[in-house]
Order: C-alpha cells, then structure tokens, then sequence
C-alpha cells in the first residue's frame, strides 16, 4: 500500500485484478469484460459526459414545452381577469349615469351631475384600453401554444431518438458557435 504522501490522502489498492483474471478465478456470475456497461463508472468519460448531455437536453425540452404551456395558461387567465374587470367598470359606468340621471331628477347642481356623466364617460373610454389589453393576452396565449406545439413539432422527435438511439451524440461544442 502507498502512503499518504504519496497518493495525496487517497488509500489506493496494492493489487487489481484484471478482468481476465477474474474470468480465470471461476467468478462465473461476473460479467464477461468489455460486454455490457451497465453501471455509470463503467462508461468512459466521454460517453458518460455524452449520456449527461443527453439528459439535461431532455430535460431542457420538456422545461421549453412545461413554460410554454404555464405561459400560455397565464395569459389565457390574464385575458379572462381583464374581461372580468372590464364587466365591472362597464356596471360602474352605468350605475354612475343612472346615479347622476336620479340626482338630475332631484334637481341636484349641474356641476355634480355633470361631474358623473364625465366619471362615466372616462370609465368607458378606459374599457377600450381593457378590451385591447384582453384581446392582445389572448393572442399571446395562442402564441404560445403554438409555440409549444412547434416546438414539440420540430424537435420532439429528434428528442425521441436521442434518449432512444444507441448512438454516440455529437459533441455540445461543435454546434456552439452555430
């Protein structure tokens, strides 16, 4: 056994055997060297940094199509909240004019009625930002569902056989500076 000194710390083995030796002992139940690599310390270190590349690009796919999809159930929600909120101001708006045409009635001063059809007047003109703004939230909720769904489209199955295929990937630094 080497000393501390020598292996920085590390305990290392004073003898290995090798594969052919392990075959030779009778070790029937071991695998036979060089057939299947099942456990990550088998791989070599390029081929296990490959399968990590695989997987975090997975990963990263379905990541795209989950925030595509949460993006696209937000802005449908934002459309619906602005339609809602728009129903109420268009209520407010009526209920103000129907107030000022009772106090009109009441002979209340012209300024005070005046002052609440004008209050109903800016209710209504902001319903038009409103409805644009539900209009355009909805648009971008399409948007993005389509965008998942292209996504998917375009990418999904080469996806598929990257987590699929028996063959090495390219190497993440080639397409890089694409």
């Amino acid at each position: 056994m080497s000393t501390e000194s020598e292996s920085g710390g590390a305990i290392e083995p004073t003898n290995v055997q090798s594969g052919a030796e392990v075959a030779a002992s009778g070790a029937s139940d071991l695998p036979v060297p060089g057939e299947g690599m099942d456990a990550p310390a088998d791989l070599p270190a390029e081929r296990s940094g490959r399968i990590v590349d695989v997987i975090a690009d997975a990963m990263t796919f379905m990541l795209v199509i989950a925030r595509l999809g949460i993006a696209a159930v937000a802005m449908r929600l934002l459309s619906q909240a602005v339609k809602g909120a728009y129903s109420y101001v268009e209520d407010c708006a009526k209920t103000v004019d129907g107030l000022a045409d009772v106090a009109a009635s009441l002979a209340v001063d012209d300024s005070v009625t005046s002052s609440h059809h004008d209050a109903a007047a800016t209710m209504r003109e902001s319903l038009a930002l409103a409805d644009a703004l539900a209009a355009e939230a909805a648009e971008m909720s399409t948007e993005f569902d389509n965008a998942a769904r292209d996504h998917e489209s375009d990418y999904g199955d080469v996806n598929e056989a990257m987590q699929a295929g028996p063959y090495d990937v390219a190497e993440r630094e080639w397409y890089s500076n694409r």
